[in-house]
Formats: C-alpha cells, sequence, structure tokens
C-alpha cells in the first residue's frame, strides 16, 4: 500500500513491536495535537483509529492533560465510553516526544447526527439520552466529572451507538481536597456549560454540572439546534432565564458571585416558557425530564442514576445494565496535588503505556532498567507510515481538521456525514446495550 509499509514490514514483528498487526488506511482527521489515520486490526479485523500526539511535552499542562485522559479512559470501561485499546511502545523510555494511541473506530459524532439527521423518531431520541445517562452514572460513580459534555464529544455509530470521549478536561473529586474551579472561556464550550459556571457564580461545583449539559445535548437533539448558544456570559444567563425565568430569590441568595447576584437581582423579572411551547412536537415524558435535567439550581436536578429511574425509560431502563463504579484511588491521581515537572509526568506516561504491554510492565514493577528496546519499536514503523500519509494529504480528499481548543485523546470522527440512524434500533436495543 504504502512503500513504507512494503518496506520493512515483515520482518521487524517481535515480541512487544506489534505494529504489523495494524493495517493503515488514510487519514480521517487533523489538529494541532498531531494526525489521526483509520487503520485494520489484521488479527481481529477489526477497524480502528490510531491518534499520533506530538511533543506531548512541550507544555507540561498539555502533558498533565494527556497523562489525565489515557488514566481516565483505561480505568472507565464502559460501553458507553470509548475505548482505548491499545498504546504504541515509544523506542525511548526517557527521550520519547510523541505517543500513537489505538482505539476504537467510531463513524462519526453527534453535531454531524444532529446537523444530517431529519428522520430521528422518538424512539431514537430515548435511545440517545439513556446511553449518555448510563455513561454518567459510571462516571459520576467514580467521582469523575467530564467538564466538556458537548455533541462534538460524543462519538455515534449508524446502529445509534454513542460514546462519550475526550476526558482532557475531566477531574477526579476527592473527598479531602477543594472542588474550587475557575473557569475562562477558552475552557469548555459556553453554550453547555451550567449556569452555576457562568461567571463562576458557585465556588463548588458538583456532578450536576454535567447534568446540565446533557440537558443542552438532548434538547439540541430534539430541536436540531443549540438550547443556548450565548455571545458571552451575560448573554448566555440572558438566554437561560429567557427559557427558565428568573431565579428564586433563594437561589440566587446562595450565588456566591458578588456581580453575578446583582445581575440576577437587578434582572426583568421574566416568566418560565412552558417546555411544551418551546418543544411543540416533543414527548411530553421526554420534556418531564428535561425540565429536570435544566434546573437552573443544581441542587434540584437529578443525579443520572435518579434521572435513569424517571417514567420516561420505562421498559429500556434495567439496573442490571448501568453498572456503577468503584470511586477512583486518590493514589492514581496524585500528581494532580503537587508541582510535577516534564521528567516526571513522561515516567508516570510511560508507565501508563506499560499497561498495555504487560511483560514489559511485569518487567518494570520488578525493577528491571530498560531505558532504550533493542527490539525495532512499532513506533518507529508508524512514523514512517503517518509521515508519508501526511505528506500525500491521506489517502483520499483531504482531512478537514479537528475543532480542538486543547490538546486532547480520543476523538476522532470522520467529516462524513453519518447514514440516518436505522429505524429497528428500537428492536435493537437489547443488542446495542447490553454488552
Amino acid at each position: 500500500m504504502l512503500d513504507a509499509q512494503n518496506s520493512t514490514e515483515m520482518d521487524f514483528f517481535s515480541d512487544y513491536g506489534d505494529a504489523s498487526r495494524y493495517k493503515i488506511q488514510e487519514v480521517i482527521g487533523k489538529g494541532s495535537y498531531g494526525v489521526v489515520c483509520s487503520a485494520i486490526d489484521t488479527h481481529t479485523g477489526e477497524k480502528v483509529a490510531i491518534k499520533k500526539i506530538h511533543d506531548i511535552f512541550e507544555h507540561i499542562s498539555d502533558a498533565a492533560r494527556i497523562l489525565r485522559e489515557i488514566k481516565l479512559l483505561r480505568l472507565l470501561r464502559h460501553p458507553d465510553i470509548v475505548e482505548i485499546k491499545h498504546i504504541m511502545l515509544p523506542p525511548s523510555r526517557r527521550e520519547f516526544k510523541d505517543i500513537y494511541v489505538v482505539f476504537e473506530l467510531m463513524e462519526s459524532d453527534l453535531h454531524q447526527v444532529i446537523k444530517a439527521n431529519d428522520d430521528l423518531t422518538r424512539e431514537h431520541y430515548q435511545f440517545f439520552l439513556y446511553q449518555l445517562l448510563r455513561a454518567l452514572k459510571y462516571i459520576h460513580t467514580a467521582n469523575v466529572y467530564h467538564r466538556d459534555l458537548k455533541p462534538k464529544n460524543i462519538l455515534a455509530n449508524a446502529n445509534c451507538k454513542l460514546k462519550i470521549c475526550d476526558f482532557g478536561l475531566a477531574r477526579v473529586a476527592f473527598s479531602d481536597t477543594p472542588t474550587m474551579i475557575f473557569w475562562t472561556d477558552y475552557v469548555a464550550t459556553r453554550w453547555y456549560r451550567a449556569p452555576e459556571l457562568c461567571g463562576s457564580f458557585f465556588s463548588k461545583y458538583t456532578a450536576a454540572i454535567d447534568i446540565w449539559s446533557i440537558g443542552c445535548i438532548f434538547a439540541e437533539v430534539l430541536t436540531g439546534k443549540p438550547l443556548f448558544p450565548g455571545k458571552n456570559v451575560v448573554h448566555q444567563l440572558d438566554l437561560i432565564t429567557d427559557l427558565l425565568g428568573t431565579p428564586s430569590r433563594d437561589t440566587i441568595s446562595r450565588v456566591r458571585n458578588e456581580k453575578a447576584r446583582r445581575y440576577l437581582t437587578s434582572m426583568r423579572k421574566k416568566q418560565p416558557v412552558p417546555f411544551a411551547q418551546k418543544f411543540p412536537n416533543a414527548d411530553p415524558a421526554a420534556l418531564r425530564l428535561l425540565e429536570r435535567l435544566l434546573a437552573f439550581d443544581p441542587k434540584d436536578r437529578p443525579t443520572a442514576e435518579e434521572a435513569l429511574g424517571d417514567p420516561y425509560f420505562r421498559g429500556l431502563s434495567k439496573v442490571e445494565r448501568e453498572p456503577s463504579c468503584q470511586p477512583i484511588s486518590k493514589i492514581e491521581f496524585e500528581f494532580e496535588r503537587r508541582r510535577v515537572t516534564k521528567e516526571h509526568v513522561r515516567e508516570l506516561i510511560f508507565r501508563e503505556i506499560l499497561e498495555y504491554h504487560p511483560q514489559l510492565l511485569k518487567d518494570y514493577i520488578n525493577g528491571i532498567e530498560r531505558t532504550n528496546f533493542l527490539y525495532p519499536s512499532a513506533v518507529d514503523q508508524f512514523k514512517k507510515q503517518f509521515a508519508a500519509l501526511e505528506e500525500n494529504g491521506g489517502k483520499s480528499e483531504p482531512a478537514v481538521p479537528l475543532d480542538r481548543k486543547h490538546v486532547s485523546l480520543p476523538r476522532a470522527s470522520k467529516s462524513n456525514i453519518l447514514p440516518p440512524c436505522v429505524k429497528i434500533v428500537v428492536n435493537m436495543v437489547v443488542f446495542s446495550i447490553g454488552c
């Protein structure tokens, strides 16, 4: 297929150098972080995406974000969360700059589904929301907040399977650490941001921020357009209160940000718009749940588990298909609690990579030093293949750059539009979500 593939591919296979297992296909995404190629796993016939993230140690904050994300995606194994299948072993333990991550290939994302599909049914809407809440239940019981849920961070397949991805902004909440957060406009998309985060209303935040985002996403699925497309923080609040009405005095009194409290107090009194008027063709049961998800006050929003028990999911929700997760150990994220050096983060990322190389992990734990690897590295082969594809602009049409505001791990979706979801999705539910 490519000269680089043909030259040394056949004779470099070793116990750990497993690049020959993957047959590179084409470039499917580009961005400031690097490039994503589709590939075939020749052992299983499965389609995968291989993402090259380059110069990850150029900024230590980016390196920490990558470390956080690969850790979370290893620890959060769930059918509604994108899965890392493998991470290529770098040729040198102490000098590597790039990493190559193999993850499951999804056909598109929810943003494209919303944009392209005009024949989604009520059953599709219900199934979409069910999967998202099921994933959130698992994530939140692990004490993780995603913090950047939006349609582009939800991957999709033609059978209507959704998977949450992009955990680059996620955080683990530990009981003995403060949960104060300072949000800025370039972090997390404003349109899906909970009102308590607009202007730092609350000094602490909870899992309810993700519930709000899911509500915004569901409303967008129902209408085909964003619910609160604010141009700035003030406009965002205006749009939210135009629909929900001005919050009660009790809610306003608990707003910790003085400027925000003054703004809400001085705002003209707005009455809430009935959701049946805003969403005239929607299932009434769906709207009753949506109103709960979009409660202005975070304490009034249901947990993901409570939302799954809503009458809207009668006949679909089953507790045995909605697992919880053990809370993540503090030890896994010790690096978040102190200032770390570039060398320390590199060592921690290398340790994460070894999770996908069991024998080398065993050597590492037993103290066997392997700074450089004598066998041909999978990464060397992939560098050649990726370079050839980048030079040629990929096999087919030039890939559309991904819209990234930060370096993050798996979000490789093709720029082509997802075919309309199959109409028999309701009959397929048991197959899609019973894994």
